[in-house]
């Protein structure tokens, strides 16, 4: 299926539908916009003066999604293995020197 073809009526999910999704998007594009106006009527006890900042553990927190992402992408390079690693079912692939034989 190519993903452009629409389900079949029995198939499809609410998130199926482009206007619920976009209905979360801006629920959360309010909610987050509500979280910084908030920011501004109560008072902090920041230890360090940075964290006094308007939207200063908004930012803080989205600069650390953005660092773990990048992390699994440097971590990716060096875990991943080829496609064909297990090698195909009945194939008759010997394990390579790293892996255990049944013998």
């Amino acid at each position: 299926m190519s993903g452009h073809e629409p389900l079949p009526e029995k198939d499809r999910r609410w998130l199926d539908e482009p206007r619920n999704v976009d209905k979360i998007v801006y629920g959360l594009y309010i909610t987050c916009g509500l979280l910084v106006i908030l920011d501004f009527f109560y008072d902090k006890h920041p230890h360090f003066a940075f964290e006094g900042w308007i939207g200063f553990f908004g930012f803080y927190g989205f600069l650390g999604s953005i660092g773990l992402v990048m992390a699994a992408k440097a971590m990716r390079l060096i875990l991943k293995r080829p496609e064909n690693y297990y090698g195909q079912e009945g194939d008759g692939q010997k394990p390579s020197d790293g892996e255990a034989s049944d013998g």
